[in-house]
């Protein structure tokens, strides 16, 4: 059986994916175990994910979707392509440091009593969050530089 190379893009695509819909997944359970246990920081947590994990979820569709339209390139398109999705994902990944930023400022009003709408778990969902798309951001950047 022969597998066709899959371009950066389409790993980025697919990483993405797997990524939201394992957040959907682990976050409905954390959100329903939040409720029962009756506990605020579990349920902010489950909440979070779910709802990056759907962010995520369509982010990638909308990327596959664009891939597909877009169709056979030529070597010109192509190198067109890669520029401004790494474009894309360098401004991305300056968006995920303030992501996780402002989960660790979640976390922090927190613990000092002063949370208003997110609780820590809010605020631990976000940093997971951000800090794995400031990854894989930065590293499909870094490799579409070469």
């Amino acid at each position: 059986m022969f597998v066709t190379p899959q371009t950066d893009e389409e790993r980025l695509t697919r990483i993405l994916a797997v990524w939201a819909g394992a957040s959907v997944v682990v976050g409905s359970g954390l959100w329903v175990l939040g409720r029962v246990q009756r506990s605020q920081r579990i349920e902010g947590f489950g909440r979070q994910t779910v709802m990056w994990g759907a962010i995520d979820g369509a982010i990638a569709g909308a990327g596959e979707l664009s891939r597909r339209r877009r169709g056979p390139q030529t070597w010109e398109q192509r190198a067109e392509q890669r520029t401004r999705l790494r474009r894309i994902l360098t401004i991305n990944a300056v968006a995920d440091l303030a992501y996780v930023a402002g989960g660790i400022a979640a976390i922090k009003r927190d613990s000092a009593g002063k949370a208003r709408r997110l609780n820590s778990g809010d605020g631990a969902a976000i940093v997971v969050q951000g800090a794995f798309l400031l990854g894989l951001d930065t590293t499909f950047a870094v490799r579409l530089a070469k």
